[in-house]
């Protein structure tokens, strides 16, 4: 009798089993074929002369020769120097996301329109989002530089023109066009943390400042780290906004990112084993500084439990 009950359970864990990997084997053979197999690809034919619409069979191999080329060329490093560059508007859009969802966080009327209006950015076309501003940082007729002129500056930037500011604006619509969805990320942040946190602090006689200091803000942290990590993967990969804001790569190729110069080389030189080595290199470095994120906030979350155990 046990013994019946034993392979009766036991069949009941095989079907599970079954049923488990037939659940997971899409998902598992999605992963091969759109990830794991181009990876491979790619890997293997950074190292070959690979040209662009011919067999990847018919390609030589060039050992590292497209890898010294690209380090050896100073266009890679400025375009390099450009993709993080433009990284300057991350922590800029997160200390606006968390202070305008601070604001849309305390109950008033009309806080979900203003949820609305804040989000709109984020649905709305890159193309004419990057039409807009170029009509926006015009230097002879552009609205930004009007209000300036109205405010007393009589040589505003040339926007459009000058090395030092041409990125800035590829940094101002990023921010702006993102913010929406840094917005609604904390605002639901904000309303899953308890009240009891905030009610327990007021009876101790903490003020807004601490409160948000030593309760909203490091409970935040989860979603913050998720929003930099998201963001700087998305960064490393900007492409549309300069292309469409900009004629060809900026003045002094000042707006040229590494997925352009990936794109040029690749689709326009026909260089498809070049281009492949550009992006092995571009997606280690966003993978190491990936992992850095993950290994700090590991071990920051590490030293928090270390913390609570203490004070137990």
């Amino acid at each position: 009798m046990e013994k019946l009950k034993v392979q009766k359970i036991n069949r009941i864990r095989l079907n599970d089993n079954i049923w488990g990997y037939a659940f997971v084997l899409l998902p598992l053979v999605g992963m091969a074929v759109f990830v794991v197999i181009p990876f491979c690809m790619t890997l293997y034919s950074s190292f070959t002369n690979w040209p662009l619409g011919q067999p990847i069979r018919s390609a030589k191999w060039v050992a590292l020769k497209n890898y010294l080329d690209m380090f050896n060329n100073p266009l890679f490093w400025q375009s390099l120097g450009n993709t993080f560059y433009y990284m300057i508007g991350i922590p800029i859009g997160i200390i606006l996301a968390l202070f305008f969802a601070s604001l849309m966080n305390r109950g008033t009327t009309g806080e979900q329109v203003f949820r609305v209006i804040y989000y709109t950015p984020v649905i709305t076309s890159v193309v004419a989002v990057s039409f807009i501003f170029q009509r926006l940082f015009m230097t002879d007729g552009g609205v930004i530089n009007m209000y300036l002129q109205s405010l007393g500056i009589t040589n505003p930037p040339k926007w459009l023109s000058d090395p030092h500011f041409t990125k800035w604006v590829i940094i101002i619509m990023s921010v702006w066009k993102g913010l929406g969805g840094s917005i609604i990320l904390y605002v639901a942040g904000m309303q899953g943390i308890s009240s009891s946190y905030y009610e327990a602090a007021r009876i101790d006689g903490a003020g807004s400042f601490r409160i948000f200091r030593s309760i909203t803000f490091p409970l935040l942290m989860p979603i913050t780290f998720y929003m930099v990590v998201t963001s700087i993967i998305g960064g490393a990969q900007i492409y549309v906004e300069p292309r469409l804001i900009f004629t060809g790569n900026g003045p002094g190729n000042s707006t040229f990112s590494t997925v352009i110069y990936l794109y040029d080389h690749t689709f326009r030189n026909s260089r498809a084993g070049y281009g492949s080595a550009i992006a092995i290199v571009l997606s280690t470095i966003v993978f190491l500084v990936t992992a850095i994120q993950l290994y700090l906030n590991g071990r920051e979350d590490k030293l928090d439990r270390e913390k609570v155990k203490k004070n137990r």
